[in-house]
């Protein structure tokens, strides 16, 4: 080798460990700037980061208001979706309306196609089990037929043969999801909350509450402009509850 090989490579050498030490200064002023920060690590789950609203978690179905049309699971594009239920006119005796999360890929694209807006998904992402067979979750708040229902059906029945309608069961009410016979799979949450309100599974349908925080928009900006103060708009109040209806659906499960 000639020297002007040899001299080469000793550049070539002493380069290598320049670009190194220089490298390696970058990366230490990285993290020694982050070292600085406030740390976003939280003691999980005695302490949980705030859930962004456009998250999407464990759906929550708005049983009364659904009408069996399927179009949700026909939208499903790993068909997890199963719907069971049969028809006695307008009222529907319900038997199965579970999702497997084992398939579910979280893409809401059961959502927009609801015509009643009754399916919703929440922000509750605790699914972890130690059985594949929990990941099936039943939606359904009661199976069969209600009071209520039956009184429906035995009421047109009367009406076309010419007959008085039987007369109310007693404790029956009509409307709002209520106890019935427990579905046969995943788990359950019954709710005495009106259909629809902010405090009913799933809480408020969410064209409703669209329709509410434009409104509210519109009085804030409104009051602005007249120089008055704006009353604030109201929270969602039912998320609580929500939330606490559906960790008590998981829990019981894996209980």
């Amino acid at each position: 080798m000639g020297v002007p090989g040899l001299m080469g490579g000793i550049r070539e050498y002493f380069g290598n460990i320049a670009s190194a030490l220089t490298t390696t200064a970058k990366g230490m002023k990285v993290t020694v700037s982050h070292m600085r920060r406030d740390a976003i690590t939280v003691q999980y789950p005695h302490e949980r980061l705030p859930t962004p609203p456009s998250y999407r978690g464990v759906h929550i179905l708005e049983q009364e208001k659904c009408i069996d049309c399927q179009l949700c699971a026909k939208a499903c594009p790993v068909d997890c979706i199963e719907i069971e239920s049969v028809h006695h006119g307008r009222v529907l005796e319900w038997q199965k309306f579970s999702i497997d999360y084992k398939k579910c890929i979280f893409c809401e694209f059961c959502i927009p196609p609801c015509p009643k807006d009754c399916i919703h998904m929440t922000s509750e992402y605790e699914m972890a089990t130690e059985s594949a067979d929990d990941m099936v979750e039943d939606l359904l708040t009661w199976t069969g037929l209600r009071a209520q229902d039956q009184r429906t059906i035995e009421t047109s029945a009367a009406k076309k043969e010419g007959r008085d309608p039987p007369p109310m069961p007693e404790g029956g009410q009509p409307g709002g999801p209520a106890p019935g016979t427990a579905a046969p799979d995943g788990v359950n949450a019954t709710s005495t909350a009106v259909p629809g309100g902010p405090a009913a599974p799933g809480g408020e349908p969410r064209r409703e509450k669209e329709a509410k925080e434009k409104a509210a928009k519109e009085a804030a900006a409104s009051a602005a402009a007249g120089g008055g103060d704006a009353a604030p708009a109201g929270g969602d109040g039912g998320m609580a509850d929500k939330m606490a209806a559906i960790r008590a659906k998981i829990a019981k499960g894996k209980s």
